[in-house]
């Protein structure tokens, strides 16, 4: 019997704030982590990820190299949508399947877990992973809040694992359903339970993502001079200015500070000793290359980027239609998602050399993950 694996993926991450499937967990995305174990499982033949439309071609490149056959499937606007979006790949299918549909948000499943699921789904036509609730419960309504007995309440998880054509006719009616047990037990039958994983965890929000890091914070800060005859480089960005600032690189003050940051949190030495203004080779530079090698010796340290925030400081001009562009652009080089870098502009309110007008300045945050963990 042919396995089939399906990985939900097109969320928009809505309840994190960031869009968590692509955030780096522990030196591979977090999508990767949850598709990987269904490689490496017996039970699974081909595996189909579904991810959102502007992401089918970063998802492509990064299972191009997989070990069986995996295919990238772009998603609807829900869950069910997408699920029936991959399911689609299959109709007409005349061959016997177990399909386990899993949550690309939750990277902590096992191959045991995977194979025992889908066993028991091609003898029993289901599978669906639980696990009891620990908690006492209330149940709020109109009426007020009351107490719910927690004796036979189970937390439903993922891979929930099916005979492939009854799922494809649970789907057939386009129902929506916050995960696929409803939709097989309202169009087909029962679904038949089995012992989930404590460890297969959902990441639903950011903290859920960093509890199960080792994480540092890096703070870096850094000012230059406004004069004539430079162009104004922010961010990576060339901000139209009749001033630039003055340096021995570009003077890309918001670069600087966030390569400071990466640099202290991984225990480094700071750019004025990586990259000196006496050595002529860093004359001129692109600051944005700079920040290229500060990556490449974070992560040869161990660490990877987890997020990155800044404050840039300037009376003039107005940096606010320029901070996305500057965002993109250092999130591209930090390889990290558009979600994970942001800015922010302000004004000293004319105090200080910022205030009047004599240069700018930039304030970074950066947090990093152990790359081992």
């Amino acid at each position: 019997m042919k396995g089939i694996a399906i990985i939900a993926a097109a969320g928009k991450g809505t309840r994190a704030g960031v869009d968590k499937i692509w955030m780096n967990l522990c030196g591979k995305r977090l999508l990767q982590k949850a598709v990987e174990p269904f490689f490496d499982a017996l039970t699974v033949d081909e595996v189909v990820v579904v991810v959102a439309p502007d992401k089918v071609k970063d998802a492509t490149a990064l299972f191009a190299a997989a070990p069986k056959p995996c295919f990238v499937v772009a998603g609807g606007e829900t869950r069910s949508q997408s699920i029936k979006n991959a399911l689609l790949r299959y109709e007409g299918a005349k061959e016997d399947a177990v399909v386990a549909v899993h949550d690309g948000a939750r990277p902590f499943v096992s191959r045991a877990l995977i194979e025992r699921l889908m066993l028991l789904a091609a003898e029993k036509g289901s599978a669906v992973p639980v696990l009891p609730c620990p908690d006492s419960l209330r149940k709020v309504d109109e009426d007020g809040n009351h107490a719910i007995a927690r004796e036979g309440v189970y937390r439903v998880q993922t891979p929930q694992c099916f005979d492939l054509k009854k799922l494809l006719f649970a789907y057939s009616y386009g129902d929506e359903a916050t995960d696929d047990a409803t939709l097989f037990e309202k169009h087909v039958g029962e679904v038949s339970l089995a012992d989930g994983e404590e460890e297969n965890r959902k990441i639903t929000y950011l903290s859920d993502v960093y509890k199960e890091v080792s994480s540092r914070v890096g703070v870096g800060f850094d000012v230059h001079p406004l004069v004539f005859g430079r162009p104004l480089i922010l961010g990576g960005v060339r901000v139209p200015f009749n001033k630039g600032l003055d340096g021995h690189s570009d003077a890309d003050v918001l670069v600087h500070a966030i390569m400071d940051a990466l640099l202290t949190a991984s225990h480094l030495p700071d750019i004025g000793h990586l990259f000196p203004p006496s050595d002529d080779r860093y004359k001129g530079a692109d600051s944005i290359l700079l920040l290229k090698e500060v990556l490449r010796l974070v992560k040869q340290e161990g660490y990877d980027p987890i997020n990155v925030s800044a404050t840039v400081m300037a009376e003039a001009p107005k940096l606010a239609p320029y901070l996305p562009e500057m965002e993109k652009t250092v999130a591209e080089a930090l390889e990290l998602p558009a979600q994970a870098v942001k800015f922010a502009a302000t004004t000293t309110e004319k105090l200080g050399i910022i205030g009047e007008g004599k240069g700018i300045a930039a304030e970074a945050v950066a947090l990093l993950s152990k790359a081992s963990d």
